[in-house]
């Protein structure tokens, strides 16, 4: 029987992604993947900064870029044509994670460059065509018995972890008994992924059109691909739109001449959260875990989140550099967050898909009025960061991890690529990495965390802070010093950079599990109410 350190289940991005991270940190990994090949298609489209901000740290950042499209400007009408503007949003700027804010991309060409990651960790065993069907735990490990597709043969793999990144329909949630809280599931959707045989230019390309008579979306996907949608209107059934009703639907911009259709399925709307994302040595990752309604494109990067979250607990564990204790931080870090995203996602969807005329006319006049007056906008709910495990007591834990370009030795390019990723120590004032004693010193060198001394070009730091990213953060904090996460989220900061030390301490104490346990986290609310 063959062993590994860690076992994923499910070979989509979120597999991809926790495969390559451990991958690349030395780990030994078998990855399973029910389907044949790769999916080769887009499910996902829109990826935030802090996404490819993770892509940049597996280096496929730029090979993402090259057929990504940056998105600028996000509107929503009243119409697909001649529609009366409600909401437009810039998305044109550079998001605190040193990208562009917003990206649109076709996910096969993700999956290709993520594949490619994973190969060249040389870490990873990847087998397709093969499902898990069982699974036993114990104080040691994880066993796990899997079938081919193709033969029927069943083997069984060991591992110390196992990671069920195998969607929405995981049978290893299922198997663990582990209940989900289920929300809004009350529209279904017409999606309609189409390849240009030739260049094609809309006037309004990446946006909703909230007409009741047929709401909808039109976005592209890449540089080579467009996404149509369309909400099912009462009485509508997914068997109703044939190929040739599709191809009705599309006729205003294009027709069989201009684009090929690679897929046309209906989905339904969903909002589900599993109680719990971890059973001892099993863990939930990505769908497996929680679902949510595709407005705010943010499904597939919760998934990628959830997979940089574990994969720094994994390394440190397995390296015995850290309690295993720490691993039950994943939950409480990563749930609230999720939570937040759901209800974003449905505050912004809920408006998209009326389909009463009444209900529609009284939206459209109060976005009107918010647009002529941006104060009437009611404010979105908030995207909390990690509270787990990060420093007790500090009203900076759990905020965003800045990167911004930077100078080294005459070169200049993101900080991350430059100076380094993982555990960040970084101080605008080099008597925080003075005062350190020999015992923190001697931590550092075993955690392998990156010290940096960033300041203005005329300082003598270092490391220059090329575009005032860090001297405008920090001094917004009101800190001299920061200790960054490998999930860029910081673990806390001092004012005084005497107390530089302080974070390396508290770090320690975290790593030796004496933070208290956390609480569970709460399901979401009772289910919401829809428009």
């Amino acid at each position: 029987m063959k062993t590994y350190d860690v076992v994923v289940i499910g070979f989509g991005p979120v597999g991809q992604m926790m495969s390559t991270q451990l991958g690349q940190a030395g780990h030994s990994v078998a990855a399973f993947e029910a389907h044949e090949t790769l999916y080769g298609l887009s499910r996902a489209g829109h990826m935030d900064d802090e996404i490819v901000r993770t892509l940049q740290k597996i280096g496929i950042a730029e090979e993402f870029k090259s057929d990504a499209v940056p998105w600028e400007m996000y509107d929503m009408r009243t119409k697909a044509f001649d529609g009366d503007l409600l909401l437009r949003l810039d998305w044109s700027t550079t998001g605190p994670h040193g990208h562009r804010g917003h990206w649109i991309f076709y996910q096969n060409y993700l999956e290709l460059a993520m594949n490619g990651a994973v190969s060249e960790t040389g870490n990873v065993d990847v087998t397709m065509a093969t499902k898990a069907v069982d699974f036993e735990q114990d104080e040691e490990g994880v066993t796990v018995t899997l079938e081919s597709r193709k033969t029927g043969e069943r083997t069984q793999v060991r591992a110390k972890y196992l990671v069920a990144a195998d969607g929405a329909n995981s049978s290893i949630r299922e198997a663990l008994g582990i209940k989900s809280w289920v929300g809004n599931c009350d529209y279904e959707q017409l999606v309609v992924d189409c390849k240009e045989k030739h260049k094609l230019n809309f006037e309004f390309d990446n946006g909703q059109f909230a007409d009741p008579a047929r709401p909808g979306c039109l976005f592209q996907l890449g540089a080579q691909h467009h996404r149509w949608e369309w909400t099912l209107l009462p009485g509508e059934k997914p068997e109703d739109f044939t190929e040739e009703r599709v191809w009705e639907l599309l006729s205003p911009w294009v027709g069989p001449d201009d684009v090929e259709i690679l897929r046309r399925p209906v989905y339904r709307f969903r909002e589900v959260v599993a109680e719990h994302w971890q059973d001892r040595r099993v863990f939930l990752a990505g769908d497996a875990a929680h679902v949510l309604w595709p407005f705010a494109g943010e499904g597939m990067c919760n998934g990628i989140r959830d997979a940089s979250s574990l994969a720094w607990r994994f390394d440190l564990v397995l390296k015995g550099q850290a309690s295993p204790q720490i691993l039950d931080s994943y939950t409480a870090d990563r749930k609230p967050i999720f939570v937040a995203w759901m209800n974003l996602s449905r505050e912004i969807g809920l408006p998209c898909v009326v389909t009463d005329p009444a209900i529609a006319e009284m939206r459209d006049q109060g976005m009107k009025a918010a647009l002529a007056d941006p104060s009437l906008i009611p404010p979105f709910p908030q995207i909390p960061g990690p509270t787990s495990f990060v420093r007790p007591d500090d009203p900076t834990a759990g905020t965003v991890g800045y990167q911004g370009m930077v100078q080294v030795d005459g070169t200049t390019g993101l900080f991350d690529d430059l100076v380094g990723k993982g555990w960040v120590l970084l101080t605008t004032d080099s008597a925080a990495l003075t005062s350190l004693t020999d015992q923190q010193r001697d931590f550092i060198d075993r955690i392998g965390i990156v010290t940096a001394h960033v300041g203005a070009p005329d300082s003598g730091a270092p490391v220059i802070d090329v575009d005032g990213t860090y001297s405008t953060w920090l001094t917004a904090l009101g800190r001299s010093t920061v200790l960054v996460r490998p999930d860029f989220w910081l673990f806390g900061s001092v004012a005084d950079p005497a107390d530089a030390g302080l974070l390396l301490d508290s770090l320690a104490d975290g790593f030796a599990g004496l933070f208290p346990a956390p609480a569970p986290v709460p399901q979401p609310d009772a289910q919401p109410a829809t428009v």
